[in-house]
């Protein structure tokens, strides 16, 4: 049986070693990215609770991936604006993107990117 010492010792060791990781984070571009991630989801009223779950953790995470590259494009915004905007739209403009992508031949989207019509 462990002494109640070692127990104390143990805790506080994992306690620091997990603020010692917390200052990576950006807590306004996560708050931001899930209050983006939530509006999508409370907007879908067909999704079972396992596909809300999947689709808030979804937004929420391209919301934060994508928010230091928005926030260099609009820089008069915060960090976490930008990752509630980025939660609100990488992930239709992705889909849009998909869709486009599966119905296109391998030539119509060579002459995209070349510039051609």
């Amino acid at each position: 049986m462990a002494d109640p010492t070692s127990s104390v010792v143990s805790g506080l060791l994992i306690g620091l070693g997990l603020a010692s990781v917390t200052p990576v984070i950006d807590d306004g571009a996560l708050f931001g990215a899930i209050l983006g991630a939530w509006l999508v989801t409370s907007t879908k009223r067909d999704l079972k609770v396992w596909q809300r779950l999947g689709s808030l953790f979804l937004s929420a995470g391209v919301g934060y991936l994508f928010a230091p590259m928005a926030l260099q494009a609009i820089p008069f915004i915060t960090s976490g604006g930008s990752a509630f905007l980025c939660a609100l739209v990488v992930i239709p403009i992705s889909i849009k993107l998909m869709v486009w992508v599966e119905k296109a031949d391998i030539w119509d989207i060579w002459r995209r990117i070349r510039g051609g019509t």
